[in-house]
């Protein structure tokens, strides 16, 4: 399921058997050109990888609307903000949490969070298309599908 009004619909009618939140993180900055491209990349990867978990695990995973925020702003912050979110998203209607990021810097705050990190290491991709982009992309969604059906 994704946030969109076709599949909330769908959430509504049958919540019961949808018990996973899935929420990509991703930092946004415009400080300067190279780093605005390398994140802009990165989230470009970070939505293929998720819709294609979402694709997945269809009737038993939501997938919720990207949580973007300033690449240098205060992480404690971020947390406290990030944990109100899933604490209203969720509404105790989510057994399990997942946040999905390229972003090292939330490893390290993994145990304050209300849900289980998947740190995925940063891959540039400049071909979409090309058939090893694609390989990658399959690699890591059937791995981050295995991780999330061991918490099952």
């Amino acid at each position: 399921m994704k946030w969109q009004a076709s599949d909330l619909s769908t959430y509504f009618q049958s919540k019961e058997y949808i018990d996973t939140l899935c929420i990509p993180l991703i930092p946004v900055s415009i400080s300067n050109e190279s780093d605005s491209i390398r994140l802009a990349n990165y989230k470009r990867t970070l939505d293929i990888l998720s819709n294609e978990l979402e694709r997945h695990f269809t009737g038993r995973i939501m997938l919720s609307p990207t949580y973007s925020y300033q690449a240098k702003s205060d992480i404690n912050m971020e947390k406290k903000r990030l944990n109100e979110w899933i604490k209203e998203m969720s509404n105790d209607s989510f057994s399990h949490v997942f946040f999905i990021t390229f972003d090292v810097l939330w490893k390290k705050e993994e145990k304050e969070l209300d849900g289980t990190l998947i740190w995925i290491p940063a891959n540039r991709i400049d071909d979409y298309q090309s058939d090893e982009t694609k390989r990658w992309i399959n690699q890591q969604t059937e791995q981050i599908s295995e991780l999330i059906r061991s918490f099952w």
